[in-house]
C-alpha cells in the first residue's frame, strides 16, 4: 500500500503557487503550476483509471482517490489518499500526508502516516514542466525503513505515476498507475434555504458559489421547475394562501398563474415548457395532481382517488407521470397524517396507473434521469432514516445510493445524467450535496446553519 501515499504528490505543488511571487522559479515550474491550478479547481478530486488495485487489509476497494483539503498556512496543504469500498458506498482514509514547500531549500517536505501506523517522509529531487520526482524513507510499524521513489507527469486531465524501487543500488520501475481527475458538473443548481429568515429560492454553481437571491419576497417561495427555455415555475403564499408562480430564470417578471383560493404547490414544467403540472386541494380536502398551461388557461384534472399525491413529474419525454402517493386511511385528511408512501406513473393524460414501489414506510419525491432509464426518490429505510435510492423506471433494481446515518431526500438530476443534487442534514441543519453516481463520492455545495434544501439542475448545463 506504500505506493498510495505518493499518487498525489503533484498537488502539493499548489502550496508553492502561495508563495510564488517570494521565490526564484524557473520557466518550467510556473508551466507546471498553472496546469495545477486548472485541474485542482474543482478541489482537487482524483481517481484511478483502473479499478483492479491491490487489496488494501480488509480494505478491497474499486477506486483509489486522493483529495486536498485547506492549507494549514501558506506553505502547507492537508492531502487525504482514500479508497472507494463498494459496499459501504463510501471514502475510508488511508494516508493523512502534509505537503510542505522549504523556500530556503526549494524544495517539497513530505510527512505522512497511514492506517496502519507507518511513517512516510521524504523531499522532492527535481521538479520540472512535466513532472516531479520525490524521495520517500517508509518506516512501518515494527521499525523497518524502506526507501520509496515516485515520478509523477501530469499531460492535460492525466497524472502518469512510475512507481520505482531501490534494487542493487539502481532505482528499477516496479508500477505504473494512471489518474484522472473525478470530471465536475458544470452549470448552475438552485434550492431553498432560510439564510435570509424565510423560505427563498437562490441560484448557485456547482462549487456552491456565485449564490443569489432569486424570489426576493418576505412570503414563504418554495419547490420549484424549470421550463426549457430557463423559467422557473415555484409557489409561494405572498398572495394569502399557495398559489403557482413562473418567474424567469434572473427571477424577473413573477406571476401568479393559479389564481385560486385553494392551495396550489410544487409545480413542475413539461419537457416542452408549454404546459405545469402541480397538486391541489381543490376539489377535495386532499391532494391531486393537474395540470395546465404556462399560462393557467385548459385546467384539467388527472388524478381522483381520495388519496394524497405528492411530488409528480414528466418523463423526459412527456408521454409519463411519475408521482408519489399516501395510502392512507381516506377518513384521515389531516396534512401531517402518517401514511405509507408509494411510487406510481400513469400516461401523461392520466390513464394507466401502476404501482413501481411496495415497501413499508415512504417513499416519495421520484425524479427521472435524463435518458428516462432511471428513477431517483427518497424512501425511508428499516432504521427510519431517509435515503436516496435508485431503480429501473419498471421499479425493479432498487439500490441505496446514499448509505447515508443523516436524512437523504430530494433529488435531482444533473443533465448529463452522471450527479444527482440532493438535500442531507438532521434536525438542527440541512444542506445541499452532489453524489456521483459511477464513484459515489459526494460533495458539500452548502454550510449555512440553517435549512438549504431541495436542488434542482438548471436545464442544458
Amino acid at each position: 500500500m506504500y505506493k498510495n501515499i505518493l499518487c498525489a504528490a503533484f498537488i502539493l505543488l499548489v502550496t508553492i503557487h502561495k508563495v510564488n511571487a517570494q521565490t526564484n522559479t524557473n520557466p518550467g515550474l510556473k508551466s507546471y503550476l498553472k496546469q495545477c491550478d486548472i485541474l485542482l479547481q474543482d478541489g482537487g478530486k482524483w481517481r484511478s483509471k483502473n479499478p483492479d488495485h491491490d487489496p488494501v487489509k480488509e480494505f478491497s476497494p474499486s477506486y483509489f482517490g486522493y483529495e486536498f483539503t485547506k492549507g494549514i498556512n501558506a506553505n502547507t496543504l492537508l492531502l487525504k489518499i482514500a479508497g472507494y469500498l463498494p459496499r459501504r458506498s463510501k471514502w475510508v482514509v488511508l494516508w493523512d500526508g502534509y505537503y510542505t514547500w522549504n523556500q530556503q531549500k526549494q524544495k517539497i517536505i513530505y510527512q505522512s502516516v497511514n492506517i496502519e501506523g507507518a511513517l512516510a517522509a521524504g523531499e522532492s529531487e527535481r521538479i520540472t514542466d512535466s513532472g516531479m520526482t520525490l524521495n520517500i524513507t517508509i518506516t512501518s510499524p515494527d521499525g523497518k525503513p524502506d526507501r520509496y521513489r515516485e515520478i509523477q507527469k501530469l499531460t492535460g486531465n492525466e497524472i502518469q505515476s512510475a512507481n520505482m524501487v531501490q534494487n542493487a543500488g539502481k532505482w528499477e520501475s516496479k508500477k505504473t498507475t494512471n489518474w484522472s481527475r473525478l470530471e465536475q458538473p458544470t452549470g448552475n443548481l438552485t434550492f431553498m434555504t432560510t439564510r435570509d429568515g424565510n423560505f427563498e429560492i437562490y441560484s448557485m454553481d456547482t462549487k456552491g458559489e456565485n449564490l443569489k437571491n432569486l424570489s426576493c419576497n418576505k412570503a414563504i417561495d418554495y419547490a420549484f421547475s424549470y421550463a426549457p427555455d430557463g423559467r422557473l415555475a415555484f409557489y409561494s403564499n405572498r398572495d394569502g394562501n399557495n398559489e403557482i408562480y413562473i418567474m424567469d430564470a434572473d427571477g424577473k417578471k413573477q406571476t401568479n398563474i393559479s389564481n385560486h383560493p385553494s392551495g396550489d404547490r410544487v409545480p413542475y414544467f413539461s419537457p416542452d415548457g408549454k404546459q405545469v403540472m402541480f397538486i391541489s386541494n381543490r376539489d377535495e380536502k386532499n391532494g391531486e395532481i393537474y395540470v395546465m398551461d404556462a399560462d393557467g388557461k385548459n385546467l384539467k384534472r388527472l388524478t381522483s382517488n381520495g388519496y394524497f399525491e405528492d411530488a409528480a413529474g414528466w418523463s423526459p419525454d412527456g408521454k409519463k407521470i411519475y408521482f408519489s402517493r399516501e395510502l392512507r386511511d381516506l377518513k384521515d385528511t389531516s396534512a401531517n397524517a402518517p401514511g405509507n408512501g408509494e411510487i406510481f406513473v400513469m400516461n401523461a393524460d392520466g390513464t394507466n396507473e401502476t404501482r413501481l414501489t411496495n415497501r413499508p414506510g415512504f417513499d416519495g419525491g421520484p425524479a427521472l434521469s435524463p435518458d428516462g432509464s432511471k428513477i431517483a426518490f427518497y424512501g425511508k429505510t428499516a432504521d427510519g432514516n431517509y435515503e436516496i435510492f435508485l431503480m429501473d423506471t419498471d421499479g425493479k433494481n432498487m439500490i441505496n445510493l446514499t448509505e447515508d446515518p443523516m436524512e437523504d431526500y430530494s433529488p435531482s438530476w444533473s443533465p448529463d445524467g452522471k450527479w444527482i443534487a440532493y438535500t442531507k442534514g438532521d434536525s438542527k441543519n440541512y444542506d445541499v450535496w452532489m453524489i456521483h453516481l459511477e464513484t459515489r463520492i459526494k460533495t458539500r455545495l452548502t454550510t449555512q446553519p440553517r435549512r438549504d434544501e431541495s436542488p434542482f439542475w438548471m436545464p442544458g448545463k
